[in-house]
């Protein structure tokens, strides 16, 4: 049993009752259980329960996407898959550690706001960043004046179309559009008051100028931004994209995040072309050739100025060389490539999900990292 030892026998219980409420949901939650091969032979509830409870004991966490995997088919043969857990280790032993020294660079990426600024000051294209906020103030960027948040409601307020985000938010979570129209505060078009939006804001957050959208990529979904996560490795000074997936989102969603009920499908790099069908997130919806809503289908979509969007994450992970891996959210805007944000605490669970051999990849490519640093 590999799971790690609790702190106190209230946290052990607390580990217990989640971990056993996430395998029972995983074995007879219709929501959580649903197949995404429904057309090929599946194998007994009580395998498939034996299964979860074995994956528990190996790794010490639930297998959420065994489904997603394709475990749950009889001829499911899969040996390429590694537990959150190990993947978490392998990942930051290589990003957090820069020998010889008592730092690390992720903290560019982990803000928001930082990045923005350092993305920019290259000459990077990114979501220009308008404002920090917070409920009772906002500070203006382009001429460092604080105002309070009041001012957001005058007549004279600016006329600003963006998102607010959290500083260190992930899988968007509390992430929305904000537009200001003469002292006029509306939240995905719906008008709130001063006091609903200071309800959404939690903590500091950054209002980010809103991406025009490249009109092909707003043909998969028009809802949401959608953008592409590349993963690039950094060796020797130099930057190689390995992995790519797209993100969409569904209506009424206004954000792409697998997490918030979008879609991801594989990138063909070589091609520049979608690869296969659409995944939703467990629990969520299952496997689909098309968009359900703008109906667009997947699999050979050609993805707009793809070429200068590799081109731009290589040149920015080359400025950032100590910091093994990044996956980057890069949305194509009118004028090109747009780098959202870069993310050195990407997950792997949909690399996992889409493609087949990351595991094996992933270790050896750890594996150069290591050997790199005993000589």
């Amino acid at each position: 049993m590999t799971l790690p030892k609790p702190k106190s026998a209230r946290a052990a219980l607390n580990r217990i009752t989640r971990t056993t409420r996430d395998i029972l949901g995983l074995a007879f939650d219709e929501r959580l259980s649903r197949s995404y091969w429904p057309e090929a032979p599946r194998k007994s509830r009580p395998r498939i329960v034996v299964e979860l409870i074995w994956w528990l004991i190996r790794t010490g966490e639930a297998n959420n996407f065994y489904y997603a995997y394709g475990l749950d088919l009889k001829s499911a043969r899969r040996r390429d898959l590694m537990s959150y857990r190990r993947f978490q280790w392998m990942r930051n032993r290589c990003n957090l550690r820069v020998d010889g020294a008592t730092y690390n660079y992720v903290c560019l990426l982990r803000d928001k706001f930082v990045f923005g600024q350092f993305a920019s000051s290259l000459g990077i294209p990114t979501p220009k960043n308008l404002a920090l906020l917070d409920r009772e103030s906002i500070t203006w960027l382009d001429r460092d004046e604080i105002v309070p948040l009041e001012a957001l409601a005058e007549a004279d307020a600016p006329g600003l179309d963006g998102f607010c985000k959290p500083l260190a938010g992930m899988q968007g979570t509390d992430v929305f559009p904000l537009r200001i129209d003469r002292g006029r505060l509306f939240v995905a078009d719906t008008p709130v008051s001063l006091d609903e939006l200071r309800r959404r804001l939690r903590g500091r957050c950054l209002f980010q100028q809103r991406i025009d959208q490249h009109p092909l990529m707003s043909q998969l979904n028009a809802s949401s931004v959608n953008t592409m996560r590349l993963i690039s490795f950094c060796s020797d000074g130099e930057a190689a994209v390995l992995h790519g997936v797209l993100r969409i989102g569904v209506p009424p969603g206004n954000v792409d995040n697998w997490a918030a009920g979008g879609l991801i499908v594989s990138i063909d790099l070589e091609r520049g072309k979608l690869r296969g069908d659409g995944f939703f997130k467990p629990g969520t919806g299952a496997r689909t050739p098309v968009h359900p809503v703008s109906g667009t289908r997947f699999d050979g979509f050609e993805l707009p100025r793809f070429a200068a969007a590799i081109a731009m994450v290589k040149r920015v992970h080359e400025y950032l060389p100590h910091i093994h891996s990044i996956g980057w959210d890069v949305a194509i805007s009118t004028d090109g490539p747009v780098i959202v944000e870069g993310n050195d605490d990407w997950d792997a669970g949909c690399l996992m999900v889409l493609e087949q051999g990351f595991r094996q990849h992933f270790m050896e490519l750890c594996g150069r990292r290591d050997s790199k640093r005993v000589r």
